[in-house]
């Protein structure tokens, strides 16, 4: 690591002086743009450095050597800063109600307790504030109280939505002529070192979170009965939401395949049944297609018998093909939590396994395969519950809601309730709580149905204020 002089460290002390000041007053004075423009960084940015030869830093881990945190965390706190107080000095648009708010202080309370604790335990306070432990938590609902308090209104919801759908297709025209033309994703893997001949969409969980979320959309638009299109509109969204699924389809992930699935049972629950008929046909003809796309491509390398469920599951079911479980790391944090369920081990807790098993780990026990597994492991049942109550709470509002809205509000509440679905696979086996691109993505989904409901309060806040004036 390089050591800064005395001189380097003061003139960059400076420098940070200096920004500070200045990202404050554009945070200020262009709230929702700041907001749509993190927006645009999480749709273009990869995160992922897993599967490369050659693994460089991402724009998510930039400023990490000087600052510790990265420069695009450290902007998520001043823009909300700035946002928390334009709010409280100004009152001229009503931000949508949400529960981010109180979960987010709950969390930070948990986080304080642990730093308490670790120091006095003798835990580098660093590491209990590191990205391998609870904070992304924190960022993912200061992220959510940032959209619902800057992105609201109709324009508010129009621009998100066309910002999301543009640079879906932007991502995914780039990467279909990667794959076409260039190899496909870099971070491969399966080909960089299990040595099989498989070229891949994308590998990044979350890059198939935005194509999967543009393809509920565009389905949803095309299918939707009061939704009026021009034919050259129609024939154009049918061109992206094909390409949406093959970049879905040809990143040749588990999760990202079932979650795609989950999420069209949201457009099969609100569609009237005629429309259900079309959609469920449609969706088998590609399920069919993928099916038959992921056994040849990639899941001809996990089974002897051939057969599609048994390859699906090469690694959990009883006839796998691998030596050990998939679930043996949980397995190993569940010992490792003996006595400590109801609070875990402390945001810098460690589990302990067999190194050789877990040699992917690269000797790295401070985070297991499974979100909620992650929670369990650093704040016991207590996070676990207090993070299912966050998911609950924001169900039992889109059940509430939902029946009430229709338009852009409609789509962005079913689009929220969709992107749960498509994460839920990846909370129970994979690793968003260590990935800050992947929370922060996880928190627009939840923002989603709040900033739909934004719209009505902001009438209902007119209405009264005008009576009272009247």
């Amino acid at each position: 690591m390089q050591v800064l002089s005395a001189a380097e460290a003061f003139w960059l002390l400076l420098a940070a002086l200096c920004a500070l000041p200045l990202a404050l007053a554009v945070c200020w004075q262009l709230p929702r743009q700041v907001s749509l423009g993190f927006v645009a960084l999480l749709f273009l940015f990869s995160s992922s450095t897993w599967g490369q030869i050659d693994a460089d830093n991402t724009l998510y881990a930039r400023g990490t050597g000087l600052f510790y945190f990265s420069l695009i965390n450290i902007l998520l706190w001043v823009a909300a800063t700035a946002a928390a107080s334009r709010r409280l000095i100004t009152t001229q648009r009503m931000p949508a109600r949400s529960p981010f708010a109180g979960f987010f202080f709950a969390f930070a309370f948990m986080m304080m307790a642990h730093l308490t604790v670790g120091l006095m335990a003798g835990q580098d306070g660093l590491v209990i504030l590191g990205y391998s432990g609870l904070i992304n938590v924190l960022n993912m609902l200061v992220f959510c109280h940032l959209l619902t308090s800057t992105v609201s209104g109709e324009q508010g919801q129009r621009s998100l939505l066309q910002l999301m759908l543009g640079l879906a297709a932007l991502r995914a025209l780039f990467g279909m002529a990667r794959y076409v033309f260039w190899g496909g994703d870099s971070a491969n893997p399966y080909r960089n070192f299990e040595n099989l001949d498989i070229r891949i969409f994308y590998f990044d969980i979350a890059d198939n979170f935005v194509a999967a979320l543009a393809a509920f959309c565009i389905a949803w638009l095309l299918l939707m009965p009061n939704v009026r299109l021009a034919m050259w509109k129609r024939l154009l969204l049918f061109a992206l939401l094909a390409l949406e699924i093959a970049a879905v389809a040809l990143s040749f992930r588990r999760s990202s395949l079932i979650g795609l699935a989950l999420m069209f049972l949201v457009l099969l629950w609100q569609l009237p049944w005629q429309r259900r008929l079309q959609c469920m046909g449609l969706g088998a003809l590609a399920l069919v297609a993928t099916a038959m796309v992921f056994m040849q491509q990639r899941l001809q390398f996990n089974s002897d018998s051939g057969g599609f469920l048994d390859a699906l599951l090469y690694d959990v079911g009883p006839a796998r093909t691998t030596e050990v479980s998939r679930f043996y790391e949980l397995e190993a944090a569940a010992h490792s939590l003996d006595g400590n369920w109801l609070f875990g081990l402390g945001s810098w807790g460690r589990f302990y396994g067999n190194e050789e098993i877990l040699d992917y780990h690269f000797g790295k026990f401070d985070f297991v395969h499974s979100g909620f597994g992650h929670l369990i492991l650093k704040s016991g049942f207590a996070g676990l519950l207090l993070f299912l109550a966050l998911l609950a709470s924001f169900v039992v509002h889109v059940l509430r809601t939902r029946p009430r809205l229709g338009g852009n509000s409609a789509l962005l509440a079913d689009a929220g309730l969709a992107a749960l679905l498509f994460w839920m696979p990846t909370l129970l086996v994979g690793t968003p709580v260590i990935e800050f691109r992947t929370m922060l993505l996880i928190g627009l989904g939840l923002a989603l149905p709040y900033l739909a409901q934004s719209r009505h309060q902001q009438r209902a806040h007119n209405s009264a204020h005008a009576y009272a004036a009247a």
